[in-house]
């Protein structure tokens, strides 16, 4: 056999390796690959236009206890969809815990909505890693409503519950401008307050 010819069988079974492994993942993650688009969400899904009120919402939390958007207002809420299996969510959420510590006394607050389809994964990962922000259990409807189309997808959302910033994803520089967008926006309210 030649070199060229086994280079080509072994390029073939690379190909069939990685072909074997995506679809395992994606059976042992649950996911429907003709449901998704880059990223880990729904094809389709329309996202809230800025500057539009945020879709109300009601979940339960860890504790049981049903948490509410309409309860936030007067306040800036950061709702982060994310998932314990997603690599990018893991790596994004302590920084989602560091807004949370440094900012909630100013007014902001975070609702991290698993979108784990596996609930009792969630409050040991929640413990384990030392999380103190609300964690809610998402449902398709809220997905849908915010158009959740990858994850991690954070929303911010202004005292009046208007959408002011989403982004889906985490990569080099988000965490800079997830904290410029808060502090733009907690700015902004303590200079209405300072007018009042």
């Amino acid at each position: 056999m030649s070199i060229r010819e086994r280079n080509a069988i072994a390029g073939l079974g690379l190909c069939v390796l990685v072909a074997l492994v995506t679809v395992v993942v994606t059976v042992d993650i649950g996911l429907d690959l003709a449901e998704l688009e880059v990223g880990v969400g729904p094809a389709g899904a329309k996202t809230v236009p800025t500057g539009e009120p945020a879709p109300s919402f009601s979940l339960e939390d860890l504790d049981g206890d049903q948490i509410s958007l309409a309860d936030q207002r007067g306040k800036v809420v950061l709702v982060d969809f994310w998932a314990t299996w997603c690599g990018p969510c893991l790596q994004e959420l302590p920084h989602i815990q560091q807004l949370h510590e440094e900012y909630r006394e100013r007014g902001l607050v975070v609702l991290a909505i698993s979108t784990d389809s596996q609930k009792e994964k969630v409050l040991p990962f929640v413990d384990k890693e030392g999380y103190t922000f609300p964690v809610l259990y998402a449902d398709s409807q809220v997905q849908a409503a915010y158009g959740v189309r990858g994850i991690p997808a954070v929303y911010l959302i202004d005292r009046q519950g208007m959408m002011r910033f989403q982004t889906v994803g985490f990569g080099p520089g988000g965490e800079e401008k997830l904290i410029e967008e808060v502090e733009k926006l907690l700015q902004e309210s303590d200079q209405v307050s300072a007018k009042i």
